[in-house]
């Protein structure tokens, strides 16, 4: 008798332990499932506005709505020694900060500068000697020279994504990469990699931690919409610019806290002038990064 109800409490405990994972793997692979679809109509309403900024759609955006929930997130600082032994080689002695009280802290030795800030973002600088002769450099060269570059001191993140390869003047390249939870980029975090001839000229970087979504999931405003709220936030622009993408991810500025969410965003890039984000809950501009 005992041995019966106790292998009947042991088939529930499994059952409820499958319906939990269950849900929790659902959901996971439906964190973008459809709520409905835009129509053709909502497409070319947003057209319109984007033409009275001069503003022209080059891509074609989502047609989904989604279910998004926030997600919370961490400043996620580096260990400092093991940045310092990566950066400086540790061969002549570790500099110091040039101040204990600063923020942030400035780390200088033989051509090389870092400036580290309490939240987490490090930004590093070196001299680099030119080539002697021509040096044949692409986009493909420029990534490959950044990852050798992190990978060789323990600094790309296995959580990254290559977003964009910009390529600037006089053959200088800027490598810029994302961070990805469960398949969502998290334009908070970024790493910016600036490649000049003769190797890497430094590097930007800030990256979160992921705790976990968060509250309900709520339905996000249209791709359509969000295109409108931005066309609202611009004064027309005196010549013709081009959207050449539209997403849909987290993002975040920079925080000077424990822990708070991030909220869901259309990612919108104007050619030659910069990248917008919309808050895909209330259609308001979250930010903007200038190139």
């Amino acid at each position: 008798m005992e041995w019966s109800k106790a292998k009947n409490i042991l088939i529930l405990t499994f059952l409820a332990l499958n319906i939990f994972l269950g849900y929790s793997l659902w959901k996971e692979a439906n964190l973008l499932f459809p709520a409905r679809l835009v129509t053709h109509q909502e497409m070319e309403e947003a057209e319109e506005y984007l033409k009275a900024v001069n503003l022209e759609l080059k891509v074609s955006p989502s047609r989904q709505i989604f279910y998004m929930p926030l997600l919370t997130v961490e400043n996620n600082p580096p260990e400092l020694d093991s940045l310092l032994n990566s950066l400086f080689n540790g061969e002549v002695g570790l500099p110091s900060p040039d101040n204990f009280e600063s923020d942030p802290q400035v780390y200088r030795q033989e051509g090389k500068e870092l400036l580290l800030w309490s939240k987490g973002r490090v930004e590093f600088s070196q001299e680099v000697v030119p080539p002697a002769g021509e040096e044949e450099m692409d986009t493909e060269e420029a990534l490959l020279r950044a990852q050798e570059f992190l990978e060789n001191r323990d600094l790309f993140p296995s959580d990254a994504r290559v977003e964009e390869i910009i390529e600037l003047e006089d053959d200088r390249y800027l490598v810029i990469f994302n961070q990805v939870y469960t398949n969502q980029a998290l334009y908070g975090g970024s790493l910016r990699v600036h490649i000049a001839p003769g190797g890497v000229k430094g590097f930007e970087k800030y990256w979160l931690n992921p705790q976990g979504f968060s509250g309900q999931d709520i339905n996000t405003i249209s791709a359509p919409s969000a295109l409108i709220s931005l066309a609202e936030n611009l004064v027309p622009f005196s010549e013709k610019k081009e959207i050449i993408s539209v997403n849909i991810g987290y993002y975040t500025e920079a925080l000077d806290a424990q822990r708070w969410d991030m909220v869901p965003v259309w990612r919108i890039k104007i050619a030659d002038q910069g990248i917008y984000f919309i808050n895909a809950y209330t259609g308001e501009l979250e930010g903007r990064v200038d190139y």
